[in-house]
């Protein structure tokens, strides 16, 4: 059994557009121990093609997992990311395989936590030994199934920009959290375009390499107060204003303790910080009694 996990993101910067119609991002990406779970089953086919099995059951509430049920399972698997990595890895195998896979799935869909993007990058880390494929080209392949998908890769935090292909690790103190799965969704693609960041090709600015080294600063020492009013996610501004529910969840997870909180990507998912596990148990218990009608879970990093 596989934990695909889920990231977080502190600070989300989105400087401009570029060139090539993509969006340049800033922003440290952190792995969580929370996840979907993946239970995948690789062996040889028996005939001369490879052959892909999917089984999920979703621990998602209400909406949220009847959204997951148009992703994962219609058109025949066309739109589930699990099958597009198939595919897309299928011509790299050094032999046809059979591909099993029982999905658990407790990440949502458009949440800003990595949900399709982790599935892919540890289903590409499962199959890379049956792959003749390098390194190089293991991340190519990754590139072309998603801009989030390289950092699920791997498994370090990351201080992440370009499209989300420049990966460079960092070191990050032990922390605890709780995350919110609003049963809201937030389009990617709408996000973006709701910026309205001009077009432009600018290398990384001295300002905001010098909050990058404070932001490291306080991530290594655990300082996550230090990370509040130093980094935002540009996307809050939009999100809140589409719905003003997700601004009073981030405004409890403050007055409720929470050292640091934040959207998480571009999605509707939020999360608050603590400095201890007990006071993660604390926060989810007040947070889900201030908002009944929402999902909180405890994690750590």
């Amino acid at each position: 059994m596989i934990l695909s996990k889920a990231k977080i993101n502190i600070g989300l910067n989105i400087p401009f557009k570029r060139n090539d119609g993509y969006h340049e991002i800033r922003s440290f990406f952190l792995p969580i121990d929370f996840g979907d779970n993946l239970d995948i089953e690789i062996c040889p086919a028996p005939w001369v093609s490879s052959e892909f099995q999917l089984i999920t059951h979703s621990e998602l509430k209400g909406f949220r997992k009847d959204l997951f049920d148009q992703v994962s399972l219609g058109n025949g698997y066309k739109k589930n990311i699990l099958f597009k990595t198939f595919q897309a890895s299928s011509p790299f195998f050094k032999k046809p395989l059979t591909v099993k896979i029982q999905l658990t799935k407790r990440l949502p869909p458009e949440g800003g936590i990595g949900g399709g993007s982790s599935n892919a990058g540890f289903l590409l880390r499962a199959l890379f030994p049956y792959m003749a494929l390098s390194n190089e080209g293991l991340q190519n392949l990754a590139r072309e199934l998603g801009a989030d998908v390289p950092f699920f890769l791997q498994d370090q935090p990351c201080f992440v920009s370009g499209i989300g292909e420049n990966l460079e690790p960092i070191q990050v103190a032990q922390g605890f959290g709780v995350l919110a799965i609003p049963e809201v969704t937030l389009s990617t693609r709408e996000m973006f375009q709701a910026l309205q960041k001009d077009l432009q090709e600018t290398p990384l600015s001295k300002p905001w390499k010098s909050l990058e080294d404070k932001a490291i600063g306080c991530l290594q020492m655990g300082d996550w107060a230090g990370l509040t009013g130093l980094l935002e996610n540009d996307f809050e501004k939009v999100a809140f204003l589409k719905c003003p529910a997700l601004e009073a969840i981030k405004t409890g997870f403050l007055q409720k303790g929470a050292l640091f909180s934040s959207l998480s990507g571009s999605g509707s998912c939020l999360f608050g910080i603590v400095s201890s596990e007990k006071e993660a148990t604390q926060l989810a218990k007040q947070m889900t009694s201030t908002f009944p009608d929402l999902d909180f879970r405890t994690f750590s990093f």
